[in-house]
């Protein structure tokens, strides 16, 4: 009986150190030989037990959440063995044999009912990155699996924008607001964390100036914006809203996020992340905690709409003067009006599409299923399904051009053989 009690006590101390709600508010400082210093905070009921907190939060961070700047912002651990990892956090502290250092950087204050506060620590980075991977293991079978699956998706490139008013410019508002730039830095590297490629948006503005596209004067950067998301190859622009409160009492920020497809300005989705109060002015730490844990949620309904077959507009008209109609036949002895909707058959989307109207002189499909993907795998646009079109009709002896919009699809017939 008293082994079976025993054997429970342990079973229920494990519980608890993994139930354990540290604040994971660690920012990596710098590395110096084999040594990491790093800022952590901590909570407790009662001030002695503060500092002991931030440090088991820091150990607690680093193995199963990450942190940037160690591992490639990847957890030390990856097959969790509690029997080793539990020894951390419980009675046997084996923390303590790593931790060098530790300066208090504030005052416990009470926060919420509990005293945090926050504290550099200097730690033997090295050794335990290299005790934890030796006592966890490599990525099981299951975990290889879904990285494999997240890897076959298709995903989309993101451009991460600060939210703008009327007049302003992206250049402007990342230049003089400090907190805005940090928490647009944080979501693009929550995203590229993710194994997101993301296009950095004073790159693209840079880039742009040098081809002399841009001008730096207010009603330029307003009326141009558009123009420069659509030159850049980002197939998604998420705009970052930040709101602070920052009092005596403690600070806290939201983090508001909305994703737009950059070709129709179409909403594919939206979050609204926030911190509870924390003793700290840093915004950049409260920024990466706001992000950390909803940007995984967000990022799929992002790909989720990024797969889905879109709805494009198909306008076809004839060139003033060709002497041409829609219902002339082709080489291959079809009508070009009969051959359109033969190629929309095999090439829509489950051949789904719904016909306007056609004349002689125009014709409007006004809702045409663009495929998920091309040949090759790769996520279809308008334009790439504009230009299979235009090619299928060459092949039978139309001649075209071709514009694009959004998802709006402009075709002029300019002659048929």
């Amino acid at each position: 009986m008293k082994k079976i009690l025993m054997l429970l006590a342990v079973s229920l101390s494990a519980v608890c150190v993994q139930a354990q709600d540290y604040l994971q508010i660690v920012t990596f400082e710098s590395e110096s030989g084999i040594n990491g210093v790093f800022t952590t905070a901590g909570a407790s009921d009662d001030k002695k037990g503060v500092e002991s907190d931030a440090i088991k939060s820091l150990f607690y961070t680093l193995m199963f959440s990450g942190v940037d700047g160690v591992n490639d912002g990847n957890p030390l651990v990856y097959n969790d063995k509690p029997a080793y990892t539990n020894s951390f956090f419980n009675s046997a502290a084996r923390y303590v044999g790593y931790v060098i250092e530790t300066e208090e950087l504030d005052k416990p204050k009470k926060v919420g009912g509990r005293y945090q506060a926050t504290y550099r620590v200097t730690i033997r980075l090295k050794q335990l990155i290299n005790d934890v991977k030796k006592n966890t293991g490599g990525k099981d079978a299951e975990q290889k699996a879904k990285k494999e699956a997240k890897r076959l998706t298709p995903k989309p490139k993101i451009m991460v924008v600060p939210f703008k008013k009327d007049g302003e410019s992206y250049k402007a508002i990342l230049e003089n607001d400090r907190d805005l730039r940090a928490a647009v830095s944080e979501v693009q590297k929550g995203f590229e964390a993710l194994d997101i490629e993301t296009e950095s948006l004073l790159s693209s503005f840079n880039s742009s100036n040098r081809r002399a596209q841009y001008e730096e004067a207010a009603d330029a950067a307003t009326s141009n914006y558009k123009q420069l998301l659509m030159s850049s190859d980002a197939d998604v622009y998420v705009v970052v809203d930040l709101e602070k409160n920052i009092s005596s009492s403690g600070s806290s920020v939201s983090v508001i996020l909305t994703a737009y497809e950059t070709a129709t300005d179409n909403i594919w989705a939206t979050e609204n992340s926030w911190t509870n109060k924390f003793n700290t002015n840093n915004i950049t730490a409260l920024c990466s905690y706001a992000v950390r844990d909803y940007l995984p949620g967000f990022l799929e309904q992002i790909v989720k709409n990024y797969n889905e077959p879109s709805s494009a507009v198909v306008q076809f008209s004839v060139k003033n003067g060709s002497m041409v109609s829609m219902r002339d036949r082709c080489n291959n002895g079809r009508r070009l009006s009969d051959l359109i909707q033969e190629w929309f058959d095999d090439n829509a989307h489950d051949g789904e599409y719904h016909v306007q109207g056609i004349v002689d002189e125009s014709a409007v499909f006004d809702d045409v299923l663009i495929p998920k993907a091309d040949d090759r795998g790769k996520k279809m646009n308008a334009e790439k399904f504009a230009s299979k079109l235009c090619d299928a009709l060459y092949e039978f002896g139309v001649e075209t051009e071709f514009n694009t919009e959004g998802n709006n699809i402009i075709i002029t017939i300019l002659s048929i053989e």
